[in-house]
């Protein structure tokens, strides 16, 4: 027996000496026999841990101290009928260079006669008794605090948890499991590893690293016989009483539909040969298809000024630009997955005209993507011209008077009390669209062009109002066996605000004001002159004259004197 913590040996290693548990090793050899020559010499080998020298990769747990080698290689002479020992020591290596401390280490010893001893008279060479056993195998244990049966008896108990428990058809589905394992058993557990078996489905992504109360653990990924697993070392010996928490990171990409649940399958495992093992727990997830869809709207412009330039009301209608200013709507379906969606409805929905008055004229429509769109017989009914195909043939326009004519025998002022105006409360055209497979990331566009009927708000001039349409999605199919638990649905409303151009009247001078101004001014200007008059200022002569005023003086002083 080789008590590991006792270090009775020195090993020198370069400078340094180390301390190391050592044992006392001897053989002995003795001879006898019929016509034997006096003395006979044996060729001995003694190797250390035999067992291991058959295991690939194995490490040799013990040494001799003298050598520090596995294996001794002597020759030995033993006299007719004597008998000679030889004595050495071995030692354990430390328990940071191996891992098996639980198995025997075995001692083998053979012995043979030496092939190139010298022949008697006769020419002839001893042979060993066929009887004789040339090899002796003994074995060393280590010391084990396991009691004095040195047999350890652990209690493993394992227990699993995830941050999920469901995963995606299209996604990377990242899983991290957290464990428990505990030995609440009387020994240690020698060799304890958590050994993980992986769904085909599932890759190791590594430790996980986010938590300082989890232990980090040094794990490797293998394969054998197809079956991918995980084996993490718990320590060896995982000593009872020992509670430790550790978290592992996976990925779940190639899900597939033939299954409805993914199962990773967890143990503890141990080299002991009583209770080695925990119970094997499962966890399962379940294959969910789920999509998370988007529509989103917009209108160009945003918001309509009125009244529009460059317009002015006709009679007949037979280009787009009659009916007054251009408005697009955008819609676009994103699929945000992470499942695919193979089939979708979407409803586009904007008021047409309400009590026979016009408001949103619809010319055409565009699409971008697996969607394909069918309109309502209101989709330019007029067949106005369009404006981005002028390089086509004319296309004669429908007259629009008798319409007028329906218009002006409705009174004006009937939108009045409306402002919002929707499929609630106005006859409204219709777009209906099927979109196709939509992979993750994916969109689907419907861009709708139209014409505000300016006429009719030209009539109400300075009442504000807001067009509003309505878009509506529902996913019919998703293309998978696995059915989702919930089809995605919903809607989006896209205003359009007819907003007036008031002028600016509250900064604007009134009349009166400027003709009371130019008064005030007129009567400053007089007074003014008034007061200069009063003081002199218009009498005042210059300081000297002319020569011509100077002569015209003298003759006047003359008749006076």
């Amino acid at each position: 027996m080789i008590n590991p913590e006792e270090k009775n040996c020195m090993v020198t290693s370069g400078n340094t000496s180390i301390p190391v548990s050592c044992v006392n090793l001897s053989f002995c050899i003795s001879a006898d026999g019929k016509h034997l020559p006096g003395s006979l010499d044996f060729q001995v080998e003694v190797q250390l841990d035999s067992h291991k020298h058959k295991q690939k990769g194995a490490v040799k747990r013990a040494l001799f101290l003298d050598s520090q080698q596995p294996l001794l290689q002597k020759s030995v002479t033993v006299r007719h009928g004597e008998r000679v020992c030889d004595n050495t020591k071995i030692y354990l290596k430390e328990e940071k260079d191996f891992r098996d401390k639980l198995s025997s280490i075995y001692v083998a010893l053979n012995f043979s006669l030496d092939p190139k001893a010298a022949a008697d008279s006769h020419g002839l060479r001893p042979i060993l008794n066929y009887q004789t056993t040339n090899v002796i195998e003994q074995k060393a244990q280590i010391l084990l605090d396991c009691g004095e049966d040195n047999i350890c008896v652990p209690d493993l108990k394992l227990a699993v948890h995830g941050n999920r428990k469901e995963v995606y058809l299209g996604d990377d589905n990242s899983l991290t499991l957290t464990f428990n394992a505990r030995n609440e058993g009387e020994g240690g557990a020698y060799e304890a590893e958590l050994y993980v078996v992986l769904p085909p489905e599932a890759d190791y992504s590594g430790i996980a690293r986010n938590n300082e109360s989890l232990t980090q653990l040094t794990c490797s990924y293998e394969t054998e016989n197809q079956t991918r697993y995980l084996s993490c070392d718990l320590g060896n010996p995982m000593k009872s009483g020992t509670n430790l928490w550790a978290g592992l990171r996976f990925t779940v990409p190639r899900l597939k539909d033939q299954h409805k649940t993914v199962q990773f399958e967890l143990q503890i495992r141990s080299k002991n040969e009583n209770n080695s093992h925990s119970e094997v727990v499962p966890y399962k997830l379940e294959v969910v298809v789920q999509a998370d869809v988007i529509l989103q709207g917009v209108s160009r412009p945003d918001k309509v000024f009125f009244p529009p330039a460059n317009w002015k009301v006709t009679k007949s209608y037979g280009v787009e630009q009659d009916v007054g200013p251009a408005v697009e709507h955008i819609y676009e379906l994103v699929n945000n997955g992470p499942s695919r969606i193979s089939h979708t409805l979407l409803e586009l929905r904007c008021p047409l005209r309400v009590q026979g008055h016009n408001l949103l004229y619809p010319l055409e429509f565009s699409t971008e993507g697996p969607i394909n769109c069918t309109s309502d017989k209101n989709m330019n009914h007029l067949h106005l011209k369009l404006q981005r195909t002028s390089t086509d043939p004319p296309i004669l326009a429908l007259k629009a008077n008798e319409h007028h004519v329906e218009r002006r025998d409705v009174h004006k002022n009937q939108l009045a009390h409306l402002t919002n105006l929707s499929c609630s409360n106005t006859e409204c055209w219709t777009l209906q669209c099927n979109v196709g497979l939509l992979e993750k990331g994916t969109t689907a566009i419907v861009k709708v062009h139209s014409r505000i009927w300016a006429e009719t708000f030209i009539e109400r001039t300075y009442k504000q109002y807001v067009l509003e349409c309505l878009a509506r999605y529902s996913v019919k199919k998703m293309p998978y066996a696995i059915l989702p638990k919930y089809s995605p649905s919903g809607q989006k409303k896209v205003v359009t605000p007819v907003v007036w151009n008031k002028p600016d009247i509250e900064n604007s001078v009134p009349l009166w004001i400027i003709i009371l101004a130019i008064l005030a001014g007129l009567l400053l200007l007089a007074l003014l002159i008034y007061v200069l008059y009063k003081f002199g200022f218009f009498k005042r002569s210059l300081p000297y004259g002319t020569a011509m005023e100077k002569a015209q003086l003298k003759p006047q002083a003359a008749s006076e004197a």
